[in-house]
């Protein structure tokens, strides 16, 4: 049997057919339009931090502007009653409350119990906005001790000039400079916060691969039947073989036109570790097309399975957006799908060996069901 021609026939049939060339575009644009439009979401959307201040002095309004010079964080005035009722809905992920003897103690030089922080456990991390806070009070806490420090440096002795510099070194150089009561809470109601937009036009990209295999796959429904296993048989041709030469130039093709989604991201992320990520996830998407297309056996039932086997198998798997808290079951299912380690893979994460054992059971699965399938019919 001659493989190099059945893959050469495959990739001609690839071109020729219109409809599977503009599904195919209409998915590449899809999603460097996503990637687009997710880049724009997270240069535009800073995150709001409500601040509370019952400080009696000059140097809480003050800490509160130099708080509104920072780009990533929305720190806004309001009173603790709405502030509350903004952490409950989610409206705002963290609060910040401005002690009433804030700036006496600022004034003294004091740095114990300045004000307490609330953030919510399950949409920020303390230490993403509250670093920001001892920063930005730090330089507060400098100016007012500069000015209260600024006549008696006039006329101070060697020694005081020698253990101001020592204060400020100690201030600077400590791990940690400021005492913050933080609370953490849960926010069971609310809605939550998704972990960012990373690669979103790539992950919509490996879920829409698997809906265009599929959907395209009316030459894998004669894997199901049993004219076809003979035919192979009697011309001394491996039906896997044969099955790799015909799925090839799919692969090939949805590769190439990965990079455009790619080159549309603009991460700082390696492409080539990308693309090398997405093959091994075509690999098992290929399994998992010939399952589907052994089962359904004609076109029409594949329009109708197509959408629901692409839609489950990626969101299971995290490809479109993250799986919720609550759904720890399926987090620990989607294992079995090529998405997860795709997933993982864009995330930077260990990915490599799961992709791989993945995408060689997917693919002997297909195989089987196919065989299986083809000894019935």
């Amino acid at each position: 049997m001659n493989y190099s021609a059945i893959f050469k026939g495959r990739m001609r049939a690839l071109f020729t057919d219109v409809s599977s060339l503009v599904i195919l575009i209409i998915i590449s644009v899809v999603s460097v339009y996503i990637s687009i439009v997710s880049q724009r979401a997270d240069s535009v959307i800073e995150t709001p931090i409500a601040v509370v201040n019952y400080d009696k002095g000059i140097w809480g309004e003050k800490l509160i502007k130099v708080l509104s010079y920072e780009e990533d964080f929305d720190f806004y005035v309001t009173d603790e009653t709405q502030a509350r009722k903004a952490i409950a809905r989610n409206k705002a992920h963290g609060l910040i409350i401005i002690k009433p003897d804030f700036s006496e103690k600022i004034s003294q030089g004091k740095y114990k119990s300045l004000f307490s922080v609330t953030v919510m456990s399950d949409s920020y991390e303390l230490n993403a906005f509250t670093e920001v806070l001892i920063n930005d009070t730090i330089k507060i806490w400098m100016e007012a001790l500069t000015e209260g420090k600024l006549e008696e440096i006039a006329n101070a002795r060697e020694d005081e000039i020698e253990t101001f510099r020592e204060d400020a070194m100690e201030i600077w150089g400590g791990e940690s400079l400021l005492d913050i009561e933080a609370i953490m809470i849960n926010n069971m109601s609310g809605e939550e916060k998704e972990e960012g937009n990373t690669y979103s036009g790539i992950r919509w990209y490996a879920a829409l691969s698997l809906f265009y295999l599929i959907i395209g796959g009316t030459w894998m429904c004669d894997y199901g039947s049993r004219g076809l296993l003979k035919r192979v048989i009697g011309e001394g041709g491996n039906i896997a073989l044969m099955y790799i030469s015909q799925a090839l130039p799919g692969l090939i093709v949805t590769t190439v036109m990965l990079i455009p989604v790619l080159i549309a991201e603009k991460s700082s992320g390696n492409p080539f570790f990308i693309l090398f990520a997405y093959v091994l996830y075509m690999i098992g998407a290929s399994g998992m097309a010939l399952v589907v297309c052994s089962f359904s056996g004609h076109l029409s039932n594949l329009v109708l399975t197509a959408p629901v086997v692409t839609m489950a198998a990626s969101l299971i798997s995290g490809l479109l957006f993250k799986l919720p808290n609550w759904a720890k079951f399926w987090e620990i299912v989607s294992v079995v799908f090529p998405g997860h380690w795709f997933v993982l893979a864009v995330q930077g994460n260990h990915f490599f060996l799961g992709a791989v054992i993945t995408g060689v059971v997917w693919f002997l699965v297909g195989m089987i069901t196919a065989w299986l399938l083809g000894l019935r019919r």
